[in-house]
């Protein structure tokens, strides 16, 4: 690692490490800062967990030239079925009514990771310190970084700091930079099964009385399952066996899918939403989960993240980091806290709000339900209004959104 970068990433997850390809230029060199090894494993089958990508994600991973390798292991998401248990509203998002090939994507996010990784590695412009431990930051003309690694304190100084360590963000406690947490009082159980009758293309998002199901197709007769409920009904299903979780999972669900033949690993985490009171703090920036956490009913996490990235990089373009004055940098970030801040908070109430709409058993609010469900069907302007937010492109006038760099 170079000792003076003129960026440094604190967190090399897929947030970072995208980032970081993103903003690499012959003028400027990165570095990326990452607690762990990143050698893990890669899980497989009904072990492996997954991750939407929308279709603005596509287009910024075409911009960044490493579409086509993550396409080789993608499954295309061509249209999108809503219902809602024991009502009669239903709706279809279908890519072929906005001329796309598909609305988005599922892959598998270590995949996903080990490609990113294995492009961060290859680069000239981008160094990667991993087993490195952030400690603190302190300011003066630039930012002073300590990081511990290998059991040795060591001091590096970047102009510009992105902060992507995730939702525990330790680096964003260090800066005092505040943060606000709404609990869903729900939880998640994330799991793969094998059904009977695949339909390929077509995702499922269906509401549930305890909360919103989504089977996501990853390819042949494999689905990643995340299924929403009570915390307590939650761990009632984790004690369970296969047999007896798959027959709930299938009353739930219903016989699209035909049956559900195995289940995979079960995972079960809370739900909640994180919201950092500011995203700026000096010249250095939060981004991805350290900056929001969202609820995974719209699997606009990552994104979301991702479209924060191709916004920074649109906005300092050619810029040479390492010899802009603090107030440059300044005007910079808060040019992009503006910019950000609006779609960011449209992302957390659609989440919010679906949360609310779909998790409540009032009778009153599940036949509005029904009936906006079967309204956004027959209302191609409303559908494609819905269609476009969740495919990233309410804000899209940045070129990565069109797949090119400029």
């Amino acid at each position: 690692m170079q000792l003076n970068p003129d960026i440094v990433i604190i967190g090399g997850g897929l947030v970072g490490l995208s980032a970081a390809l993103a903003l690499q230029h012959p003028d400027r060199h990165i570095s990326i800062i990452e607690s762990s090894a990143l050698e893990q494993k890669v899980a497989t089958g009904l072990s492996a967990r997954s991750i939407a990508l929308s279709y603005a994600s596509v287009q910024i991973f075409k911009a960044l030239g490493l579409w086509d390798d993550i396409k080789t292991t993608a499954c295309p998401i061509k249209t999108i079925h809503i219902s809602s248990q024991g009502e009669w509203g239903v709706t279809r998002l279908q890519a072929c009514d906005y001329d796309l090939e598909a609305l988005g994507y599922i892959i598998e996010s270590a995949t996903l990771g080990a490609l990113l990784l294995d492009r961060v590695r290859r680069s000239k412009l981008i160094s990667l310190n991993t087993g490195a431990e952030f400690e603190s930051a302190h300011f003066s003309d630039k930012v002073k970084l300590r990081y511990r690694c290998q059991d040795q304190s060591q001091e590096i100084e970047a102009s510009l700091v992105l902060i992507a360590d995730g939702t525990q963000s330790k680096a964003r406690s260090s800066l005092g930079i505040e943060h606000r947490t709404v609990d869903y009082a729900q939880a998640a159980i994330i799991t793969n099964v094998e059904v009977s009758k695949p339909t390929p293309g077509i995702a499922y998002e269906r509401f549930t009385q305890s909360g919103p199901l989504a089977m996501l197709p990853l390819g042949r007769n494999r689905y990643a399952c995340v299924w929403t409920q009570d915390p307590d009904f939650s761990r009632e299903l984790m004690q369970l066996d296969d047999e007896e979780f798959a027959a709930s999972l299938q009353r739930s669900f219903g016989y699209r899918l035909g049956f559900l033949d195995r289940i995979g690993p079960r995972y079960s985490f809370p739900l909640y939403r994180t919201e950092a009171l500011g995203l700026v703090k000096d010249r250095c920036l939060l981004i991805g989960n350290a900056a929001n956490t969202l609820h995974p009913v719209a699997g606009q996490g990552l994104n979301l993240a991702l479209r924060d990235v191709a916004s920074l990089t649109h906005l300092f373009e050619d810029a040479t980091i390492g010899s802009l004055d603090g107030q440059s940098i300044k005007r910079l970030l808060e040019n992009y806290q503006s910019s950000r801040v609006a779609e960011q908070r449209q992302v957390v109430r659609l989440g919010d709000g679906m949360v609310s709409l779909f998790s409540n058993d009032l009778p009153v609010l599940k036949q509005f339900r029904a009936g906006a469900l079967a309204l956004l069907d027959i209302v191609p302007a409303l559908k494609a209004e819905v269609a476009m937010s969740g495919m990233g492109f309410s804000y899209a006038g940045n070129p990565m959104l069109r797949g090119r760099m400029r």
